[in-house]
């Protein structure tokens, strides 16, 4: 599969910028990328052990930072917990990481001491600096990622690399930005099918989600997308014979639940962790975001400016405050936006939207969207699985990496690429290199 054809089937049907990129292929080792929490005030979450003194302080959390190598976020806690002896549900943390990658990241220990997580011999998990704090780590408390990332493969000059990026760096400024779709990770690059999962979860269709989820890989696209009901039983009722293919941990998970109580499509989605059941769902929203925002730049529509029917937030984040733009206050929201005061945000469809007025262009791109999907807001109001529902929310359409730099680095064949920058929390850095590389294949981001 070519990268266009990829792209357009998770609705990332559009670039930002039209310069050539500079080519080469991303996540070579974990090595190759590397993400640090960046916290609310500031302070990013160290690789190694530092001489910052973390102070206990009167509380039932203990929080360290978890920097791990070739896991996600699921996969590291889980396999901490077993090696402690403590239920999974007593952790939390910001968000979900790469799992191709080195990570750190700021994560919390309900009603455990600092010594419980001291000395930990884990496989690929470092924990450092484990101290007492009064409150948990929630999305709040992660203001954004900073990413040390190394492009391999890049079959250019040095001066034609610098050249190449810097071109696109003035573009995407003049632009207002980068599009902020949801990046690959998403929706698997192997096998881009977790938001095709969530449709059917969506629609109540559980055993064609499971389907998909165990069979994906194996089936055509064109089967895949197919909305007709599965009319004959798809998973084994005995033990499976192709449970050592299936794809990955959670997948095995579900079979061996299915080969124990067969038919019980719904009850298995329980067995995986509610953080990885909600994802599916969350990647139907984020495809339909991505069309939504890929059909804006298609039109031609500002992206730096809003129109009536769009929707504006404070640049502080207070998504509370989120206004739509109308003919009576198109003018002041402009200036708004100028000054940034505001930026413009579009809408992540979930149930809240049932009785919210989408108007102007946005609007009929939305509702038309929704409509070839054959979806109602009010769907992703899950009455069966109320743990899956999802309210929807509001998302930035741009996004702007921060003390961006780049490093040529020395190599026989190419020249390897050590880019670096910020971001805030919720934004990819695939998508910011996506500009930068033009991939043409999907497996290079």
């Amino acid at each position: 599969m070519r990268a266009k054809e990829y792209d357009a089937l998770i609705g990332m049907d559009a670039f930002t910028t039209h310069s050539p990129g500079i080519g080469g292929r991303l996540k070579q080792s974990p090595e190759d990328f590397i993400v640090q929490e960046i916290g609310v005030d500031g302070s990013i979450a160290p690789l190694e052990p530092s001489s910052q003194v973390y102070e206990d302080q009167p509380g039932k959390f203990t929080e360290f930072f978890l920097v791990k190598r070739n896991l996600d976020s699921i996969q590291a806690i889980r396999r901490l917990s077993k090696a402690i002896g403590a239920s999974y549900k007593r952790f939390s943390y910001a968000g979900i990481k790469d799992r191709r990658a080195i990570t750190s990241q700021r994560a919390s220990f309900y009603q455990g001491s600092p010594q419980d997580l001291i000395g930990r011999d884990i496989p690929n998990i470092q924990i450092l600096h484990p101290h007492r704090k009064p409150k948990p780590i929630t999305p709040g408390t992660l203001m954004g990622n900073r990413f040390t990332i190394t492009v391999r493969e890049v079959k250019l000059t040095r001066v034609e690399v610098q050249n190449r990026i810097e071109k696109i760096r003035q573009e995407y400024e003049k632009a207002g930005g980068i599009l902020n779709f949801y990046g690959p990770q998403r929706f698997g690059i192997m096998r881009p099918t977790t938001h095709l999962v969530g449709k059917q979860i969506i629609r109540g269709n559980f055993e064609k989600a499971i389907r998909i989820l165990l069979e994906g890989g194996n089936i055509s696209v064109e089967e895949i997308l197919e909305p007709s009901e599965v009319e004959e039983p798809v998973i084994s009722n005995g033990p499976s014979q192709r449970i050592n293919k299936l794809y990955g941990t959670y997948e095995r998970a579900i079979q061996q639940y299915l080969d124990k109580h067969p038919r019980q499509f719904k009850e298995s989605l329980r067995v995986l962790p509610k953080d990885l059941a909600r994802l599916y769902v969350h990647a139907y929203q984020s495809l339909i975001f991505n069309k939504t925002i890929s059909e804006r730049m298609k039109r031609g529509i500002s992206l730096q400016l809003p129109i009536i029917g769009d929707f504006i937030m404070p640049i502080s984040g207070e998504i509370h405050q989120i206004r739509s733009v109308t003919r009576k206050n198109l003018s002041e929201a402009k200036k708004a936006v100028q000054k940034k005061k505001q930026i413009l945000v579009i809408p992540v469809i979930g149930f809240d939207f049932e009785n919210v007025a989408l108007q102007g262009p946005m609007g009929e791109i939305i509702l038309t969207l929704l409509e070839e999907e054959d979806i109602t807001p009010s769907q992703f109001h899950l009455r069966e699985l109320p743990i899956l529902s999802s309210r929807g929310t509001f998302r930035p359409l741009l996004v702007n990496p921060t003390e961006f730099n780049i490093d040529l680095l020395d190599a026989e064949d190419d020249t390897p690429v050590r880019v670096s920058f910020n971001l805030n929390k919720g934004s990819y850095a695939s998508v910011i290199l996506r500009e930068f590389i033009k991939p043409e294949l999907p497996t290079q981001l």
